[in-house]
């Protein structure tokens, strides 16, 4: 939107299979240089190893090993904040157009928003996780990571789900 903000290059390219969309990122992350750094993204990477997405173990940043996995990594927002609440809703909306550009460049199978606040600053609110039918982007399926703090045993019947889309 025309600011010059120090954040997280896409980690983008051509033949992935997923592509996980969060809503920005975080100054941990940024001053990390990998995504998902904080706590709350840690479990998220816990997720998708559980979910057969990302290999058992890794060397190295977990985003980096998802690369070579096939899966890529960007935000609706590229402005680095502490909490998503300081995003403005034009930033929502602008973030869309760019994404859906990148999601049509790069066509992805999947589309995997790691918050489903994520999801709901595109779609606007909807219930539920997991695969939901009523969402594309780009000709790429959608699916929403259940929340970080989400009931184990529903957040493990949604992750079979994703499991079973990455076995196939």
């Amino acid at each position: 939107m025309g600011e010059q903000v120090e954040t997280l290059e896409d980690l983008l390219r051509a033949d992935l299979r997923a592509i996980c969309v969060g809503i920005n990122p975080s100054p941990v992350s940024v001053e990390a240089g990998h995504y998902y750094q904080g706590r709350a993204g840690q479990r998220f990477f816990a997720r998708l190893r559980a979910a057969g997405v990302l290999p058992a173990a890794s060397e190295g940043y977990e985003d980096d090993a998802a690369s070579g996995a096939g899966i890529g990594f960007t935000d609706i927002v590229k402005r680095p904040t502490r909490s998503a609440k300081e995003l403005r809703s034009a930033e929502y909306e602008h973030g869309r157009g760019l994404l859906e550009a990148k999601l049509e460049h790069y066509r992805p199978e999947l589309v995997i928003f790691t918050y489903k606040r994520a999801a709901e600053g595109l779609f606007g609110s909807f219930v539920g996780n997991g695969f939901i039918a009523s969402l594309s982007l780009s000709h790429s399926d959608v699916f929403v990571m259940p929340g970080p703090y989400e009931n184990a045993e529903t957040a493990a019947a949604t992750l079979q789900e994703l499991a079973s889309r990455f076995r196939s």
